[in-house]
């Protein structure tokens, strides 16, 4: 319970639990889908833009687009809150549509760019949204189980996206990838039609600078929700740097530049497993313990990594150290969902401000923690190592304190 809110809102549901999930699943994917459909497009867009074959113009496409989705997250939390979710995610959808379309028409880069920092504002909502929706139904335990099958489509959508993305430039060009943008944003909001709103009209909030201010003061001011979320983005600070990494690591420390792309598809398929069965054993015990297994887990690993790395002088071998480096970042995926859902906990009907808060510290916070691992890496993993090392420690840390106030605030039982 949150400022004197009921912890759930209780409305009537027109999408059943399971097309639930599946919508939302898909709803997620979607900032997803905007990035790995792009990637094998990248060789058919350089000559378009007049680009040298080892150009690397277009990478700044993907930046802008994750620096418009931390800009997104600040507002269309805050508006979801004052408006609703619905009307919200079909707005921010339309707009995801509009970000796709430009793209695929766009006459020069400096359009690409900009229409591709639009299209991550409008991905920023789906995002926001999907916590957002799911907090409103749901709450405890059961919110977990379900944001952990929510997440299993953000791991499968790396192994899909280039697939159907290389496979529509072959069909077409890059445009048709781009385009594919404005089909799935189309089909999101007409889907979205069997939605009902989730938030109660009677617990919508002010939208005004102040009301807003206030709400990010209320989440950043919750221990339980502080401790969360710096839990999150520390350990967001280590996964990032996998993700932006690994190719780096497979060419310039291990000389394999071809195992890159089967072992990202395989471990994107173990990681859709892990969060499945973090989604059964939610059944068994509750959130915090799962969090709290998963993350000593990824200590236990990320230390493992570091020692391997120190006794190697930073070249162990390669088997030995994507086996650890893979079990550490299977526990991130255990942990992120769950550790997600007990920040949202006492936000109440505030989780559309809260979420917003929450993906723009672990967007951008994550991002810059993991560019402090990603410009040290020269020859070696050592630096790599020594930032999970430290980054999950901090984030095991902050749970173990968001723990302890959360345990405070239980009743006690006469």
């Amino acid at each position: 319970m949150v400022l004197g809110y009921p912890p759930q809102v209780t409305t009537r549901k027109t999408l059943g639990e399971r097309e639930f999930i599946f919508f939302m699943a898909l709803v997620s994917a979607m900032s997803a889908l905007a990035i790995d459909l792009l990637l094998p497009a990248f060789a058919d867009m350089r000559p378009a833009f007049d680009l040298e074959p080892d150009a690397t113009d277009l990478s700044l496409t993907i930046t802008l687009f994750f620096m418009g989705t931390g800009v997104g997250n600040l507002f269309w939390g805050p508006i979801a809150d004052a408006k609703g979710r619905k009307p919200v995610l079909v707005v921010s959808m339309a707009l995801y549509g509009v970000g796709a379309f430009i793209s695929a028409f766009a006459p020069s880069l400096a359009v690409l760019y900009a229409a591709r920092f639009l299209w991550g504002i409008a991905s920023a909502g789906p995002r926001t949204l999907t916590q957002a929706i799911v907090r409103d139904r749901y709450s405890g335990d059961a919110m977990a189980r379900i944001m952990t099958l929510v997440q299993t489509a953000f791991f499968l959508a790396p192994v899909i996206a280039p697939v159907l993305g290389k496979g529509l430039v072959e069909l077409g060009s890059w445009r048709y990838v781009m385009g594919f943008g404005v089909v799935s944003a189309v089909a999101v909001i007409l889907w979205s039609l069997r939605l009902e709103e989730t938030l109660d009209p009677a617990h919508r909030r002010p939208l005004n600078f102040k009301g807003t201010v206030r709400g990010f003061q209320a989440v950043i001011a919750n221990k339980v929700t502080r401790g969360y979320l710096l839990a999150v983005t520390f350990s967001f600070g280590a996964f990032f740097s996998f993700l932006s990494s690994s190719e780096l690591l497979f060419e310039d420390v291990f000389d394999r530049s071809s195992w890159f792309v089967p072992f990202f598809s395989i471990v994107s398929v173990l990681f859709g497993g892990v969060a499945l069965a973090t989604n059964r054993l939610l059944r068994r015990t509750t959130g915090r313990n799962v969090a709290m297994g998963a993350g000593v887990g990824m200590l236990v690993a990320s230390v493992a990594l570091l020692a391997v790395a120190l006794i190697t002088d930073g070249t162990p071998n390669v088997v030995l150290f994507l086996v650890v480096f893979t079990v550490a970042n299977a526990c991130h995926v255990g942990f992120f969902p769950t550790a997600n859902s007990l920040a949202l906990e006492p936000m109440g009907q505030m989780a559309g401000t809260a979420a917003a808060v929450l993906g723009f510290t672990t967007s951008v916070g994550g991002a810059l923690l993991a560019s402090l691992i990603n410009r040290s890496i020269d020859g070696s993993v050592t630096p790599m190592a020594l930032g999970y090392a430290v980054y999950v420690a901090t984030a095991v840390a902050c749970q173990a304190w968001a723990a302890h106030h959360a345990k405070a605030m239980e009743p006690v039982d006469a």
